[in-house]
């Protein structure tokens, strides 16, 4: 028998729709043959705390998938982990790494699609076709409370608040945060916040979020990740994992759902990201429908300028008939899509891998 520990509760990210772990925090006893770990290894004490239960050759696996993002200070703890603790780790991530390290690595974009494309898992996105037609418009939806997305209201507020544009429209900003009792919007956090950015734009946002927090906007954040819930055809998506940081050729470009999902509901992409996330998602074969969307602002350097050009190009494109272009392309529609399926039964195929490697001991 082969004993396996999740350490960390990892099994619904990647591999527990595979591999049935029953021993996790809690009723963990004795020495395991493999143990399956998360980013918090990192953290101070944790790998003695994991230690107490390997053997000399218990392979650790730590799975960093969905929680990728600066990835580098990661990587930088991890290297002086691997280093000092002679066991077999085994790193699993959803973006390359572009950094040699002495252990094996699976590494795959691909495995962002099987992390996030889940059917039954709370917080997964899933697509529950209802036969909803998707309307002409620009819609975002924006949760937790980051610098970025102040940003990106106070761009939304200034070009669409005084234009016949913003009928067609859904903005949504909640800047919630979770101090462990669930996702809130805290007043005090916010105002810190807003307090970093230039004058001009403290009244703008303070006008529309002096409220604390609405019962309509939770219901409405409990249900976001079913993408029947998307209506519009172009989805203005501000990723986690950039907030006006200094980026250079050693960041490693990453995404989340958000950028998943215009691609599974079969919208236009407007995507403010990694500089360079364009170009991955390209090469990965995603059509970004260059032809009709100006991306240019994906070269824009000065990440508040690349903010405030891709809320200009989503005005742009309310004066275009986008619901008719995508009518007329649907076969490009399709091939996203389908592309969005592949990947996610490439990132299976890994994970399938690995689990017969662990099984017959290899």
């Amino acid at each position: 028998m082969i004993r396996i520990a999740d350490f960390h509760l990892q099994s619904q990210r990647l591999w527990g729709r595979f591999l049935d772990v029953w021993d996790i925090p809690g009723n963990l006893n004795g020495k395991y043959d493999v143990i399956f770990t998360h980013r918090e290894i990192e953290g101070e004490g944790e790998i003695e705390k994991i230690e107490q239960y390997c053997k000399p050759n218990t392979k650790i696996i730590v799975d960093i998938t969905t929680e990728s993002g600066q990835v580098e200070l990661f990587l930088e703890r991890f290297k002086k982990i691997i280093e000092k603790y002679k066991y077999e780790f085994i790193l699993i991530s959803d973006l390359p790494i572009k950094e040699k390290l002495n252990c094996k690595v699976i590494n795959d974009y691909s495995l962002a699609f099987l992390g996030h494309l889940h059917d039954n898992v709370h917080g997964r996105v899933f697509f529950h076709h209802d036969n909803r037609e998707l309307r002409h418009g620009v819609e975002s939806f924006n949760g937790s409370l980051r610098k970025q997305r102040l940003w990106l209201n106070y761009f939304c507020n200034k070009e669409f608040k005084s234009s016949k544009a913003i009928l067609d429209t859904d903005f949504y900003f909640w800047f919630y945060l979770n101090k462990g009792e669930g996702p809130k919007f805290y007043q005090e956090e916010f105002n810190d916040f807003v307090r970093e950015l230039p004058q001009e734009t403290h009244h703008t946002l303070h006008e529309k979020f002096k409220v604390t927090y609405h019962e309509s906007h939770r219901m409405l954040q409990e249900n976001w990740n079913d993408l029947k819930y998307l209506g519009c055809t172009v989805n203005l998506i501000s990723e986690n994992v950039t907030g006006l940081i200094e980026q250079d050729d050693k960041n490693h470009i990453s995404f989340t759902e958000k950028t998943i999902k215009p691609f599974v509901r079969g919208q236009i992409p407007l995507i403010h990201g990694y500089k360079g996330l364009q170009n991955e998602l390209r090469k990965l074969g995603f059509d970004l429908f260059d032809d009709f969307v100006d991306h240019s602002y994906e070269n824009e350097t000065d990440e508040i300028l690349r903010i405030e050009k891709i809320v200009k190009e989503a005005k742009r494109l309310t004066y275009l008939d986008t619901k008719e272009f995508l009518n007329n392309n649907q076969h490009r529609v399709y091939n996203n899509k389908k592309l969005c399926e592949e990947l996610l039964w490439k990132g299976k195929s890994l994970i399938i891998k690995l689990i017969d490697e662990i099984l017959q001991k290899k």
